[in-house]
Formats: structure tokens, sequence, C-alpha cells
């Protein structure tokens, strides 16, 4: 801005007074390729414009590209956390209802849960407090303790692939893995925390994916003779028959060793319910801005071209345009500028969505990256709709346009 304020008062009155020199209307890029003929008057002259401005353009079809850009990050987040929520309570946890003893128990504790009403498959579960260690890095966390092919709170492997837990070993969490170091077939370091608070080396024999948290698993016989104890359950997973779960709960509530209950379908629903809000908040904020910036680019874009090309515009009139014709050329001008910006933009909000769900990546949860034709589509449309709003309330004013007072000439 100051440059040009700058330029402008060096310029000499007598050149400044002196009329714009005419521009140069030799054939585009395009039509000297042959296909001249194949195009329209219209879509010639909007070519030789854009070829004539390229600065003008290329920031145009900048804003246009952001503004696709930035509405690809939150539908990637709100498909991110839909693949989190399937995976999480649909391919992993099967179970309806979990629930954990106040002390631990032996596996008599199972065959009473098993005859409480609406029960038609009961897991033992056991959960241990242990530091993982290898090398000089640890993780403090419950190894969990489950049957060797469980169908309620499985262990899956890359692919959705479950595992079947080893009798002697470990399974741990890929990313946990990951944060120690460690690879398969390392001998990690066990220190157990409760109990008789043995330390143990155990053979890391497997990597499970999961998307939440750090973890690791042993087959529950296994764990129990590593922590030098009998047959001990720490709780019990359920598949429940729906039409008697209020029956299983009331009876639920008569046994007194129970600690804690969780329920699946209402653990889902919370979870779903406060990243909902949060992603729509964002997912607000973001159409807003990408609104605005395809609103105004568009608008601003217009707006010069028909300032500065009014007494043009209306010569085309004059010698036999029709004003449809006229309006043509604005209209193909942006079609243009926009099906370069679409793609550009598309590759632009993959690139932004990619380096922000890996950096927010952590040991508490792991977004992966989703991409769907929906996600491209919703981006294309509203870009589309706010450049189409901005580019008829410019050609309103076209249609405003004063033939006598654009052909008169400067004093």
């Amino acid at each position: 801005m100051f440059g040009a304020v700058r330029r402008a008062a060096k310029l000499p009155p007598a050149d400044a007074m002196r009329p714009e020199p005419p521009a140069n209307y030799r054939p585009a890029l395009l039509e000297r390729t042959g296909i001249s003929h194949l195009l329209s008057h219209s879509f010639r002259i909007a070519v030789r414009n854009l070829e004539r401005r390229p600065v003008q353009a290329f920031f145009t079809v900048a804003g246009l590209a952001l503004a696709t850009g930035i509405m690809i990050v939150p539908n990637c987040f709100r498909d991110s956390v839909t693949h989190v929520l399937g995976f999480q309570w649909d391919v992993v946890q099967r179970q309806d209802i979990t629930v954990g003893l106040i002390e631990p128990g032996n596996r008599r504790a199972q065959h009473a849960f098993a005859h409480l009403p609406g029960v038609l498959a009961v897991e033992p579960l056991r959960s241990a407090a242990a530091r993982i260690s290898f090398q000089h890095r640890h993780r403090q966390i419950g190894i969990q303790g489950q049957p060797r092919a469980g169908q309620h709170s499985r262990v899956v492997a890359k692919g959705n692939i479950q595992l079947t837990l080893p009798s002697d070993g470990i399974v741990v969490s890929a990313k946990l893995a990951e944060v120690l170091g460690a690879k398969i077939g390392d001998e990690l370091r066990v220190e157990f925390l409760e109990g008789k608070r043995l330390v143990r080396t155990v053979t890391l024999l497997g990597l499970a994916e999961d998307l939440a948290g750090i973890s690791a698993y042993m087959e529950m016989d296994g764990l129990n003779r590593l922590m030098g104890e009998g047959d001990v359950v720490t709780g019990a997973s359920f598949t429940i028959d729906s039409a008697q779960k209020a029956d299983f709960l009331r009876a639920l509530k008569t046994v007194p060793r129970i600690g804690w209950v969780a329920i699946k379908e209402s653990l889902r629903e919370n979870f779903a319910k406060t990243t909902a809000a949060s992603i729509n908040l964002i997912q607000m904020i973001y159409l807003v801005f990408a609104t605005v910036v395809a609103f105004g680019v568009v608008y601003n874009n217009a707006r010069i071209s028909l300032a500065e090309r009014s007494r043009e515009l209306a010569t085309l009139r004059v010698i036999g345009f029709s004003q449809g014709e006229v309006g043509a050329v604005l209209v193909t001008e942006l079609v243009i500028l926009a099906l370069c910006a679409v793609p550009v933009g598309l590759l632009l909000g993959t690139g932004f969505a990619t380096a922000i769900v890996t950096q927010v990546n952590t040991e508490t949860v792991r977004l992966p990256l989703v991409f769907t034709a929906h996600n491209y589509a919703f981006a294309v449309m509203v870009v589309t709709i706010a450049s189409t709003l901005s580019g008829l309330l410019v050609l309103r004013r076209l249609n405003q346009l004063n033939l006598v007072g654009a052909l008169r000439a400067p004093e």
C-alpha cells in the first residue's frame, strides 16, 4: 500500500493525466493452440483478460483454494471420530456391560454372574496395576488379563484381526511399544504395584492396534501365574438380552461385591455427545470463515474487474453484444478461476488435515486419517454456493451499468 502511494506521489502530473494506454488484446495461449474456432467470443475475451492480469488471477485462485481447503479439516475430524467410535465400541469392545469387584475374588464369582437374569454370555477379567519398563523408558498402566480368545474386550491387530493371547508373554498396544522403543521379541521388565509386588521379565509377543490410551494384555491364567496368585478375577463383562436389561441391572444392585458398572451404550453416547458438540462448534467457525473468504474473494475480484473494465464492457454492449454475453465474460472468468482453485484447495485441505491430525495424536487418543467423498463434496459445495451468490451480486451491478457514462471520454 505504501509503495503504491509512493509511486503515485512521484508520478509527474502530465503522465498522471494521460489516458491509460489500450490493453493488449493479442490471442491468449489457449487460442494459439489452434482451437480458437471452437471457443465462444465471451470465453476468448475472459481468457485474454486473465492472461493480462496474472497476479490478480493468482491471488483469486489462492483465496478460493484456501476457502476450499479449510473446510476439509473439521470434516476430517468428524470422520475420524466416527471411525474411532465404530472401532472402539463395535470392533474392540463387544460386551454390553462391564463390572468390577471391590476386591479380587475367585472364579466362583463368574458362575454367580452367569445366573443373573438376561445374561447371554459372561467373561471374567483380571486387571493388575504395573510399571512396564524397557531400557530407560517406562509407563505405569493396568495390565488386562483376559480369556485366551475372548469375544468381549477383544485384542485386535492391524487390519482388525483378532489376536489370540499367548499363555506366556505379553501383548501391548503399538503406541506403548513406540513410547518404550520396544519391538516384538524384546524382554520387558514388569513391576507389579499390588499383591506381592513382584518384578518379572516378560517377552513382548504381539502388538495391538487401539485408538485410545496405551494398554497391555496377557492371558488371564498367565497373568495370575506371573503374579504368584491363584485363580483370581477382578471383574467380568456381559452380553445381555436387551429385553431383560432392566432386570439385570436391578439384580446387579443386590450383588454386594460390585465396585463399579460400565454400560457401553452410555459411555458411547456420552463420548459422542461431548465430541459432537466440540466438532460442531469448530465446523461452524470454519464454515463461516470459508464462506466469508470465498464470498469476499469472488466479490472483490469481480468488482475490481467491473470497475476497471466498465468502458470495455459498455463498448461490447454498444457493438452488439447482448447483456447475457457481456455478463458471460465475467462469469467465465470466475468459473475458470474456481476450476483452477478447487483442486488446489482439496490438495491443500488434505495437507492441512494430515498435518493437524498427525500432530494431535498422543498417548491418550489417536485419530486415524479418514478422507471421504462427502468431505470433499461438502467443501466444494460451500465454496461454489458462496462464489455463486457473490457473482450474482456483481452481475446485478453490471445490469445497472450506465453505457453513456462509461463510454464518455475522460476530459
